[in-house]
């Protein structure tokens, strides 16, 4: 059971690219979508009473390994994951593994691992300052509007990221002083090793596992409708309202 406050009035709008959405009748409908509450006037109450209510094992568990500069890996990220994100994060988890098909080789005179990247130097980069990212903004509404950011512009790794880290409100001098550290390199090393144990052995990038586990039908279905595939696979209860569409 929970309580929602009721609003003085119950046609409400928002505006929304141009659309319209009314507060529905039924209060029980309230919570169905972000969108819907907002226009209640709800959003608080929902969040509070109905979307933090679903137990943290109820939720589907969704992987990513993926390299900044691989062209496919950006279209996947900026398409079926940023919509994702968008649409039905209250069940999912989302994990991002900045490594893909890169390799390291540990240097004893410096104590520190070397990176050779299949799109070079640059996509080392980015993967370095992907990886400070999600350290220090652990929380997928904190990481992931700076990763769609920069999946989805073209141009120098540096001046790309900088741009990105300022709509995203990301504190690029904290990042920088992380690619420059020790920690930097520990964090990719420990993506590499993430990388490497998995099992099935990646073949390609991008590579998603679900719960923990990896098909080629289940790679498919992410690349078409990940949407779909998540809604399919989330066993919880209330299921929000982009699932039931996709029944």
């Amino acid at each position: 059971m929970y309580t929602l406050f009721i609003v003085s009035s119950i046609f409400l709008s928002f505006i929304n690219g141009g659309l319209t959405i009314d507060c529905p009748n039924i209060p029980s409908k309230w919570c169905e979508t972000k969108e819907i509450a907002q226009a209640c006037g709800v959003t608080e109450q929902c969040t509070t009473y109905v979307w933090k209510t679903r137990v943290e094992n109820e939720l589907v568990n969704l992987s990513i390994y993926y390299e900044t500069l691989c062209p496919d890996c950006r279209q996947f990220i900026t398409t079926q994951v940023w919509n994702t994100y968008q649409s039905i994060l209250d069940i999912v988890n989302i994990t991002f593994v900045p490594y893909g098909n890169a390799k390291e080789l540990y240097r004893p005179e410096t104590k520190l691992y070397q990176y050779y990247c299949q799109h070079g130097a640059e996509e080392c980069y980015g993967n370095l300052i992907h990886a400070c990212v999600i350290n220090f903004y652990p929380k997928t509404e904190e990481h992931m509007p700076f990763i769609y950011c920069t999946e989805s512009t073209d141009g120098d790794i540096e001046t790309v990221a900088t741009q990105c880290a300022q709509k995203s409100t990301i504190d690029y001098d904290q990042i920088t002083a992380c690619t420059h550290s020790r920690l930097g390199n520990q964090l990719q090393h420990a993506y590499a090793v993430q990388t490497e144990s998995l099992q099935p052995a990646h073949q390609y990038v991008p590579w998603i596992t679900l719960n923990g586990e990896h098909t080629e039908d289940m790679q498919k279905q992410a690349e078409k409708d990940l949407i779909g595939l998540i809604c399919k696979s989330y066993k919880g209860s209330d299921p929000p309202a982009q699932c039931m569409k996709n029944l």
